[in-house]
């Protein structure tokens, strides 16, 4: 394609170029202005779902359910220790300490007193479970009247010789005395005379023996807490307040909570906690994100300086173009906060793509620049001269990579369109200030004029030549790549989880995955909610069915079910319960507790005598034994023993009278009601208008795509506008996955038909999308090299690079046209170097985020270093790009087609479709050294023609008439 017709791109640089001055004061008002702007308006996205379409019904549904519930977001602190006392111990001294700042932290929750539902407690066991009970009390009727007439040590032994062994001689080796196949737990008799043994030699703890006899689960050291199954976690749930202004709503919570939380982990060094939950998470993913970008941005400026100045082999040009580069940012930034408003953490890092990306047109600029005043031109000229012909292929370059941003407009996904807008407009505005401020900024500065001297034309490049005598090879290799990179395709898996893009190391992370490992539940549940307690009901049933439902919570945690049958069941047991009171305190009796003992002895070497070898048997001789060893040694001990065994037998009475009182507190329950219901957590789960929440906790593992999938499909066949993280983040996966498949294919559409207009040849345009199909390939392979999955913080990057990678084939292309119709090497020296600059600059700007902590930054910009790497190195590009332009067949090809390219730049010993003689080969290959006859003295005429037309017009626009 004629550079010539490309006027425009000249009048914008002469324009520019003009009046200097003007130019960079311009560009510099309007980047203060946007700064200052920006500054002032410029907001952050940290909600997920703001990401999502808001026309979808379970944005909106989650939307209505964070209104209704505002108290929905909690911090939760875990608390981890192999005491549970400790763990109590820290709740508590943190709790104190956090309600020392009700403005920021307004309720601490880590157990619901119990005493709330004192006398009411045995309505939340199973009706199955209060069965038992009633069973067990009727079995040991005539042992509690008997041991509660008289309450000593002999009476209980004598109890558990006629009614607990009895029984399990009865029924667990069925002697055909009884029918029923009950089990009893020798438990309690082994743990009241293991008491007996240890009280006659020294004081020991009390250990009760009533809760396991009549099943009542009395420990209610930890009633009310907020614990793991294993006990090892206590969680505490802090309800924050929210600043909505700030870069992360909860910021202003979170770090003193952390602080807070050390100043208490000092006075517990055995204890560990760590903070988490969906808001914390947010914040740490944000707060990385915008750490990393900040330390990535200057980095990438580095290392971009690093690479412009060897390449120019000087400071100056580089920090013209890294200056002209932050204007144009400071232009993107006020142009991005007056459409958009707000970055999220999709777009946050936009700045160091354009680093990597926006250099590139002030490379090709200045490299074509720096030929053209080799050429003798002066400097207003060759600059006007760069624009009208290294500028179609910098306004293509710069097409192609905001194109294929700007394709992603068209998908579903907000933060996949708001990041298509802003890093296209960037890499725009990157374009327009490097044809205008940059040209400015080198007049101004007398940059070039050094370099001024007179050559014969353009130079070219050794290795590309040597490269090309063997395109065979050059295209072998490149298809053998292109292979094994196909077969490694079915190699790199797709990781889902996000888990794993959150940042290394960060605490929130650690913990949510701590969490799930020991308490086999997550901090992120669906949410749904009902209008009235029967519907709460009925969804809690059938959320409960589900195989993918762990748990739900609900108001009707506290609410039990089956009250009035409960409450039949309390009344059948009151009968015998209520008349029973414990006796008196009596001492201690040595000789009748001698004789129980041995009378237990004798019961129990009947039993072993009967029972079948096995366990069970095991058990009874084990008891038997221990009852023996104990009946010696009250043998041996005097009856001044007596009072040693006092402390116990008066411990027994009164738990004995504690768990009968606590027995008959909860015959005749009031039923629990709504208003009974705790403050804090009626707070959590009734909303402002009256509905109910409910919080489902998933069995499967909602990070993994398959669990996720499975976890949201079961829930919406009970409420089909379920919301919640697990809902908002499957959803979100799911527009981002079709996001970026048709972001891949509309920029791999719009690249070919950009390129296709600016080349205007199907052959070029072919083998230019060639080299980018090429690149894409290669980079696939670098991946399964390098273990590098594809996952969603990385999938972006493939519309990205094809935009972005497809400007090193259009230039090589172009540049070819050109010296086919104006003579030169295929790929002058100015060309190659602007390509192998491009491509480092590239991979600096994207490398530099390869120090990121988040993990899906990290992962992201080694895929795109991967590709530009390529990019940069492509033997496509420079080597079988000019090779398989040379070796296709084209119009005009015959002899005078290989005199013309013999006359441009003598390769037609090798690239022509005949091999021309050694002589012509040699004769072809002098031409290319410097100062040779290579042109024409007709276009050594034109060419001085054409200057001095410039020169009159150019006189003419200064002195007008």
């Amino acid at each position: 394609m004629s550079r010539e017709g490309w006027r425009g791109l000249g009048a914008l640089v002469r324009l520019a170029s003009a009046r200097p001055v003007i130019s960079v004061l311009l560009s510099v008002v309007f980047a203060f202005a946007a700064l200052a702007y920006t500054f002032r308006h410029l907001g952050f996205v940290t909600s997920g779902r703001d990401l999502l379409p808001q026309d979808r019904p379970y944005v909106q549904r989650d939307e209505e359910i964070s209104d209704d519930f505002p108290r929905l977001d909690q911090l939760v602190v875990a608390v981890e220790s192999d005491d549970v006392g400790r763990s109590k111990a820290y709740a508590h001294r943190l709790a104190e300490e956090l309600r020392h700042e009700p403005g920021t932290f307004r309720h601490v929750t880590y157990r619901i007193d119990p005493k709330r539902f004192r006398s009411r407690e045995l309505l939340y066991l199973a009706p199955s479970d209060l069965a038992d009970i009633r069973d067990e009390v009727a079995d040991h009727q005539g042992f509690l009247t008997s041991f509660a007439a008289r309450p000593t040590l002999d009476r209980l032994l004598d109890g558990i010789r006629t009614e607990i062994v009895a029984a399990f001689v009865r029924s667990a080796f069925d002697l055909g005395l009884d029918g029923d196949e009950k089990k009893v737990d020798l438990g309690p008799a082994r743990d009241v005379l293991d008491q007996i043994s240890t009280r006659l030699d020294r004081p020991a703890p009390f250990r009760s023996p009533w809760g396991s006899l009549f099943s009542l689960d009395r420990d209610g050291a930890d009633a009310g807490y907020f614990l793991s199954d294993d006990k090892r976690l206590l969680f505490v749930l802090v309800e924050a307040t929210r600043e909505k202004a700030s870069f992360t709503n909860y910021r202003d919570a979170i770090e003193p909570l952390r602080a807070t939380m050390a100043r208490v982990g000092a006075e517990f060094p055995d204890v560990k906690a760590g903070l988490t939950g969906a808001p914390v998470l947010g914040n740490d993913e944000m707060e990385a994100a915008f750490r990393d970008s900040k330390r990535a941005t200057a980095l990438a400026f580095a290392l971009t300086l690093g690479v412009l100045a060897v390449a120019f082999r000087r400071v100056g040009m580089p920090l013209l173009v890294l200056a002209t580069l932050a204007v144009s940012i400071c232009w993107s930034l006020g142009i991005v906060t007056l459409v958009v408003g707000h970055l999220s953490i999709f777009s946050i890092m936009f700045i160091s793509i354009v680093v990597g990306l926006g250099t590139d047109y002030g490379v090709y600029l200045l490299f074509r620049n720096d030929e053209e005043r080799r050429l003798g031109r002066s400097a207003r000229e060759a600059l006007e001269t760069t624009a009208r012909r290294a500028g179609p292929g910098m306004l293509g370059g710069a097409l192609t990579a905001a194109g294929t941003f700007y394709v992603l407009m068209l998908t579903d996904f907000p933060g996949i369109r708001e990041l298509g807008f802003i890093a296209g407009t960037s890499i725009i505005l990157a374009w327009l200030s490097m044809m205008t401020l940059l040209p400015a900024l080198v007049l101004l500065t007398g940059r070039g004029r050094a370099e001024r001297r007179r050559e014969t034309g353009p130079q070219a490049v050794r290795l590309v030549a040597r490269i090309t005598r063997h395109p065979g090879l050059v295209v072998g290799l490149a298809a053998v790549g292109a292979a094994l990179s196909l077969v490694a395709l079915g190699g790199v898996r797709f990781d889902y989880n996000l888990l794993h893009l959150q940042a290394r190391g960060t605490e929130s992370v650690d913990w949510e995955e701590r969490i799930l490992r020991s308490a086999g539940r997550s901090s992120f549940v669906a949410l749904s909610t009902a209008g009235s307690l029967d519907e709460l009901r009925q969804r809690v049933a059938a959320f409960e069915a589900l195989d993918s439902v762990s748990e739900v919570e609900s108001v009707l945690s506290l609410i039990p079910a089956h009250q009035e049958a409960k409450a039949k069941i309390l009344a059948e047991i009151a009968p015998i319960v209520e008349p029973v009171v414990a006796g008196a305190r009596e001492p201690v009796d040595l000789p009748r507790l001698r004789a129980a003992v041995r009378a237990l002895r004798q019961r129990l070497d009947l039993a072993a005598d009967e029972a079948p070898s096995g366990h069970d048997r095991d058990e009874v001789v084990a008891l038997r034994d221990e009852t023996a060893a104990l009946a010696r040694k009250l043998d041996q001990v005097a009856a001044a023993a007596a009072p040693e065994l006092a402390p116990l037998q008066d411990q027994l009475r009164a738990d004995f009278a504690r768990t009968l009182g606590h027995l008959k507190r909860n015959l005749h329950p009031t039923p629990i009601r709504l208003a009974d219901v705790p403050g804090e957590m009626r707070r959590k789960f009734v909303g402002q208008s009256g509905r109910f929440l409910l919080q489902i906790q998933p069995k499967v593992d909602i990070w993994d795509r398959d669990g996720a999938e499975r976890f949201v499909r079961e829930l919406r066949t009970v409420d089909p506008e379920v919301a919640g993280t697990p809902v908002i983040t499957f959803e979100a996966i799911r527009y981002m996955e079709r996001a970026y498949k048709e972001g891949t294919l509309y920029a791999f559409l719009l690249v070919g038909l950009l390129t296709a207009v600016i080349v205007r040849r199907t052959r070029e345009s072919v083998l230019a999308m060639v080299s980018l199909v090429l690149g894409t390939l290669w980079t696939v392979g670098l991946m399964f090299v390098f273990g590098l999955p594809f996952n969603l913080g990385n999938v972006f990057g493939f519309p990205l690079i094809v935009g972005a990678g497809a400007e090193f084939g259009l230039n090589v292309v172009l540049r070819y046209g050109e010296a086919r119709q104006g003579g030169g090497p295929r790929l002058p020296r100015s060309t190659f170097f602007a390509v192998l600059v491009n491509g480092l600059t590239t991979v600096a700007g994207f490398g530099s985020l390869m120090i990121a902590a988040h993990r899906g930054i990290f992962r992201a910009r080694a895929l795109a270093d991967a590709r530009h790497d390529r990019d940069a190195r492509r033997l496509a590009d420079r080597a079988s790009g000019p090779t398989a332009l040379d070796r296709t067949p084209r119009h005009g090809g015959g002899p005078r087609h290989r005199a013309a390219a013999a006359e441009a730049g003598g390769r037609v010993a090798f690239t022509s479709l005949r091999p021309a003689s050694s002589r012509s080969a040699a004769r072809a290959r002098h031409t290319t050294t410097p100062g040779s006859s290579c042109r024409t003295a007709r276009e050594s005429s034109r060419r001085g023609s054409r200057r001095r037309r410039r020169r009159r017009r150019s006189s003419r626009r200064r002195h007008p008439h």
